[in-house]
């Protein structure tokens, strides 16, 4: 099996219009080195689109690497630079991850506040 055909296991993403102006990217399964370059993938099609809002909903994904964090920051120059309002719905996993990389604060996280809070 190619890494391709494991991310797409490991790994979906999809983007919808929620209303005019805002992306929403789903993201469900494990963020890691071999599902990041999908995610990145889609990603980059949502600041390429150039909504208004970009919403990430991390909710379903269950493990993020460091990778992931990353790609988020990523992420985050990108909408930055192109002037794009970005918010993350973090899973608890997620947040737990850009907290041990010293990098929540740096993000508009969403959500509810017990979930935001998770250790």
């Amino acid at each position: 099996m190619s890494a391709l055909d494991l991310s797409a296991l490991l790994l979906t993403a999809t983007t919808a219009e929620p209303r005019p102006g805002t992306l929403r990217v789903t993201v469900a399964g494990e963020i890691d080195m071999v599902t990041r370059p999908r995610l990145d993938e889609e990603l980059d099609r949502a600041v390429a689109a150039g909504p208004q809002r970009l919403v990430v909903d991390l909710l379903g994904v269950g493990f993020c690497a460091v990778t992931g964090v990353a790609s988020l920051g990523r992420l985050r120059v990108r909408c930055a630079d192109a002037g794009i309002d970005l918010a993350l719905k973090p899973s608890g996993v997620v947040r737990r991850a850009l907290d041990l990389a010293a990098v929540a604060p740096l993000f508009q996280l969403e959500g509810r506040s017990e979930q935001l809070i998770a250790r």
